[in-house]
């Protein structure tokens, strides 16, 4: 489960401004205007993040979906670390 709060790069504990802020930073960051001079790979990896960003965004904006993301998110109980390690490792670095 990718945990929105760490996206954005926010604690769990944020307020909607600070929230909005870390969304607008971000996604200024990877927005394809802001990747002229970058190769293939990096704007598809910035494409990537910034869909991630925007997914975070929408679920922690909103209300309703951030409390039944929190709720959910609490009740996660990994059972395997290593494979749940390995699905980190693979979102961020494939």
């Amino acid at each position: 489960m990718i945990n929105h709060f760490t996206v954005l790069g926010v604690k769990a504990s944020a307020k909607e401004d600070e929230i909005k802020k870390a969304y607008k930073r971000l996604s200024n960051k990877y927005h394809p205007d802001k990747l002229i001079n970058a190769s293939e790979e990096e704007k598809h990896h910035a494409a990537e993040q910034l869909h991630r960003v925007k997914n975070a965004y929408d679920v922690l904006s909103d209300k309703k979906l951030r409390t039944a993301f929190i709720k959910d998110f609490n009740n996660v109980i990994v059972t395997n670390p290593t494979a749940a390690m390995t699905e980190l490792w693979d979102q961020f670095y494939s």
